[in-house]
């Protein structure tokens, strides 16, 4: 590897548990040069690579003892709010934005609400692979600003990092900018009284500021995610710091499904959907006012995120050739925009159907080694080639309240499509 991702390879030499590694240094960059740039640093590294593989031995150093995951130790301390602030900062326990202090009663009431074994281990969270018991969701829940009645959903949330499906060791651990979003969806939305409305993935939303908190405490923290010794994500972003949410304003919904029956769930069942994202693009689309015309903006901002110059003829059910091609984009449509489509669109399968048929552009604009064409089909630089062939690539989730600005959330590379998990335990709704 380069000698920037020298502190990565060890933070996964040492969390897969192995006492050493060899490395052969080669110099930074290798990704965007030309190819003869790439062949020469490695003739010049060619001899340091037959000395590793004929020479080297791993040092007998035993690997460290993990302690046991559960019981949490437990400590005194006397001080201020911020004094427990600077120690938890200070030894790594927080990202530098104010906790409430974990007490063991506050712990044991958030345990309270959950028939859940306090000592089950739910996750190996990588990249440093610390152990997520049901105890520690409750601790970092408790940090987060959570109260015992949010704990079902903090086990949801939890469960849909823990998917492989999610890529949190490579969205984690990216040099690119990710952002974990999440999706509520089902009788939750009321019985925790979520804000679906103006607002809704912004401040003064105590249940999902904590939600999305406690996301990125889970990651950092257990995970060890830390730019700049395993996060190496180039400028990090706000997303680091407390994740995206977003309710769904299913009254507001023209199509009338809401997100959790399209993601399986039965009555009565109320899910978390997980996507680990590149920063989404705003859609402020004031002037169409046919559907189509709308609908055209989205395809056009789906055509121009972060992942749209790489691969086409992405499916959502078979990704095409290269593997790990993106294969969907999330559109989340406020109110009136959701209104202005349904008006043409009666159906959600309609809107995809348009959105499919629309996100193409020329081949030129394509990445030529992510983009390849059927072996039988003959295309010029201007040649117009579809971004997906599958209209389930795009999925919609409506939320917000009145204006006409909408989001569209790329997914990381590695990730498919949304993980979903129904919330157990939901306390009746008052």
């Amino acid at each position: 590897m380069t000698p920037d991702f020298v502190s990565l390879a060890r933070g996964t030499q040492k969390s897969q548990g192995l006492t050493d590694l060899c490395l052969v240094s080669v110099p930074h960059p290798i990704g965007m040069i030309p190819k003869e740039e790439v062949y020469a640093k490695i003739d010049k590294a060619f001899d340091d690579i037959v000395k590793a593989a004929t020479q080297w031995s791993p040092s007998a150093e035993n690997a460290p003892v993990q302690a046991a995951p559960y019981p949490a130790k437990h400590f005194k301390f006397t001080g201020t709010y911020a004094d427990v602030n600077n120690v938890f900062v200070k030894r790594k326990w927080s990202l530098g934005l104010p906790i409430v202090p974990p007490t063991p009663e506050r712990v044991a009431d958030m345990l309270k609400a959950t028939k859940r074994d306090p000592a089950e281990v739910l996750w190996i969270v990588p990249p440093r692979n610390g152990m997520l018991t049901v105890e520690l969701v409750a601790t970092l829940g408790v940090m987060a600003g959570a109260k015992p009645e949010h704990m079902p959903l903090l086990l949801a949330t939890a469960e849909a990092m823990a998917d492989p499906n999610s890529s949190w060791r490579g969205t984690s651990t990216t040099t690119a900018p990710t952002v974990p979003v999440l999706f509520i969806s089902g009788p939750v939305v009321e019985q925790l009284k979520l804000n679906y409305g103006t607002g809704t993935s912004g401040p003064l939303n105590d249940v999902t500021n904590a939600l999305g908190y406690f996301i990125n405490l889970v990651g950092d923290v257990v995970g060890g995610s830390v730019a700049p010794s395993l996060d190496k994500s180039a400028h990090g972003s706000s997303g680091d710091f407390v994740a995206e949410i977003y309710v769904e304003n299913a009254k507001a919904n023209p199509w009338k499904t809401t997100f959790a029956e399209e993601e399986g769930a039965k009555p009565g069942e109320s899910v978390v959907s997980l996507l680990t994202c590149y920063p989404g693009n705003g859609n402020i689309d004031h002037n169409n006012l046919t559907g189509a015309g709308l609908l055209n903006t989205f395809a056009l901002g789906a055509l121009a995120s972060p992942v749209g110059i790489g691969s086409c003829f992405a499916d959502y059910d078979k990704p095409y050739i290269p593997a790990n091609s993106i294969v969907m984009d999330m559109l989340v449509l406020c109110p009136e925009h959701a209104a202005t489509i349904a008006k043409d669109f009666p159906t959600m399968e309609g809107v995809q159907k348009y959105l499919q048929q629309a996100a193409v552009m020329p081949f030129k604009f394509y990445a030529p080694e992510r983009c390849v064409p059927p072996a039988d089909m003959q295309v010029t630089p201007d040649t117009m080639l579809p971004r997906f062939v599958n209209p389930k690539s795009f999925r919609i989730f409506v939320s917000g309240g009145p204006g006409k600005q909408s989001w569209i959330w790329p997914p990381f590379t590695q990730v498919l499509r949304p993980v979903t998990k129904v919330i157990h335990e939901l306390p009746s709704a008052k």
